[in-house]
């Protein structure tokens, strides 16, 4: 599109691009060195021509996640990250940021923030509160884990929080009513249910039997953080999907008012995706996964797989709510080594879908596909091309 890609001087992270309704984004970066003692956070705004929008920059907190509600952009926002690190130990305080679209910033009301070993999931809710989990592991593999699902909203914490859970909580996630949902595991690997709750606090219909499933987390190999499960996925109505996944393969299983629903779990022997290359001669022992969705309004669901084997790439399938693969699919990357990195789902249905492709031993290039519910591939575009 004509005035893009746009460089962003003195910020090479960017882990929060969030597009508006109006065509304008939002991005949050951090800056190159971390080990200041006041790093300098940006947001910045964009038309959809790549000019900036007036009264942007602004300097926002250290260690954020956030949304955009309408056309304000709202982030959940805390002290730098190397103040009280300790665990168990006060970690400053964290509050909630709101910045106009003529880039006017207001800070709410500060609450402390008490580092828990191992994760500390946030995700900022269609009611602009901030829900997060954090977790007690205990002293031993076998010691009982717990969480606490906290809240903060601009004038503190809301009332009804925190709530106390009976095992490790994923991230936060949420419906079109707002309602939190968290896929909740009693032991490390142990089989997941969902919990929901609504914004009071206050529990609803939705608690699931186990699912017979173990909750995959959202990485591989960091010591802690990717023990607990991830987020699970939901749709407008509610509908949830838990997905367990290792290197051997999936099953997935859709959960709808607390009942798995009919036709599921779903099985697979593809690997899940990782994302991330590892040069010759590193020691890569950490590191992402790709991570699945789910369409605005139908509910289908769509697992970024590792290649089947070595003459091909990487695929994607599509899972509808009756637990059946869509017809087409799935959609293959035929050159060997191929990886789908990324998959989102448009508001008519189409799939995006990111290609990454080994060039060398230290380069790859990268391209978007949009694929239509049918699995036909309507366009591709390589936008790093080494």
């Amino acid at each position: 599109m004509l005035g893009w890609p746009i460089r962003l001087p003195g910020s090479p992270y960017c882990g929060l691009l969030l597009p508006v309704d109006d065509g304008t984004i939002r991005v949050v970066c951090e800056p190159g060195d971390q080990a200041t003692d006041a790093p300098r956070v940006l947001a910045f705004a964009f038309d959809a021509r790549g000019n900036p929008l007036a009264g942007w920059p602004v300097d926002l907190p250290c260690c954020f996640t956030g949304r955009v509600l309408g056309d304000e952009l709202t982030v959940y926002a805390r002290e730098h990250f190397l103040t009280g690190f300790e665990e168990g130990q006060p970690a400053g305080n964290a509050w909630i940021v709101t910045v106009a679209a003529d880039g006017t910033v207001r800070h709410g009301a500060k609450v402390p923030f008490v580092n828990v070993c191992c994760g500390d999931s946030w995700a900022v809710g269609p009611d602009g509160v901030a829900y997060g989990s954090n977790h007690q592991f205990g002293d031993s593999p076998s010691a009982p884990k717990s969480s606490e699902l906290l809240a903060v909203n601009f004038a503190g914490v809301p009332a009804g929080f925190p709530i106390a859970i009976d095992g490790l909580a994923s991230e936060p996630a949420f419906d079109q009513a707002g309602r939190i949902h968290v896929t909740v595991a009693t032991e490390v690997g142990g089989p997941a249910r969902t919990l929901v709750f609504d914004t009071d606090g206050q529990a609803v219909d939705g608690l699931s039997a186990e699912l017979g499933i173990a909750a995959s987390a959202d990485c591989a190999g960091i010591e802690g953080s990717c023990e607990v499960p991830a987020a699970p996925l939901v749709g407008p109505d509610g509908t949830t999907y838990v997905i367990g996944w290792d290197f051997n393969g999936a099953i997935s299983v859709g959960v709808r008012y607390g009942q798995v629903m009919a036709g599921w779990p779903y099985r697979s022997d593809a690997g899940r995706q990782g994302t991330g290359f590892c040069p010759e001669g590193a020691a890569c022992d950490a590191f992402n996964l790709a991570a699945p969705t789910i369409g605005p309004e139908n509910d289908v669901l769509y697992l970024p797989s590792a290649a089947r084997d070595a003459s091909v790439g990487g695929s994607i399938v599509a899972v509808g709510p009756d637990g059946r693969v869509r017809p087409g699919w799935p959609v293959e990357l035929r050159r060997p080594g191929a990886e789908f990195w990324s998959v989102v789902v448009g508001s008519d249905g189409t799939v995006y879908a990111l290609a990454i492709e080994l060039e060398s031993s230290n380069t790859s290039s990268a391209t978007i596909l949009a694929i239509a519910p049918d699995s036909t591939v309507l366009f591709r575009t390589t936008i790093v091309d080494p």
